[in-house]
């Protein structure tokens, strides 16, 4: 079987989610577990701790980070989703955590999609092992 690459996609449809920084990397493997590859993407909004007062006018909405890997067998990808503005306020019902969606497929065919709840004032860091098949 010829081995193809895999697509993540990382998104939200939160009102809060250009608050972040987002840094998706993966290691990716032959049938073996011989690491063969690596691939890595980052959607940058602004510099950590920059408290932003509102959305900068080239950032959308409804932003989404995709990485496409080389052909591998299975992976283990690494999501980072880092706050560069925390909540304005600390009242706790209005900095509750937002949803995030982490999407993978292979060869067109969705495999995993994964809703994860972030917290607002410390982001995300999580880590999955994909194989051809999950």
């Amino acid at each position: 079987m010829e081995e193809q690459g895999f697509k993540i996609e990382l998104k939200s449809r939160s009102e809060v989610w250009w608050h972040y920084n987002a840094d998706l990397m993966c290691g990716c493997f032959d049938a073996d577990d011989n690491r063969i590859g690596f691939a890595s993407t980052a959607s940058d909004v602004a510099d950590v701790g920059s408290n932003l007062t509102e959305r900068p006018a080239d950032i959308p909405a409804s932003r989404s980070v995709v990485l496409e890997t080389p052909p591998c067998h299975h992976l283990v990808l690494y999501v980072y989703i880092i706050p560069h503005t925390l909540p304005a306020g600390n009242d706790i019902d209005t900095t509750r955590p937002f949803e995030a969606e982490i999407r993978i497929s292979r060869g067109g065919r969705l495999l995993r999609t994964e809703k994860r709840a972030i917290n607002q004032w410390s982001g995300a860091s999580i880590e999955l092992k994909v194989e051809a098949g999950k």
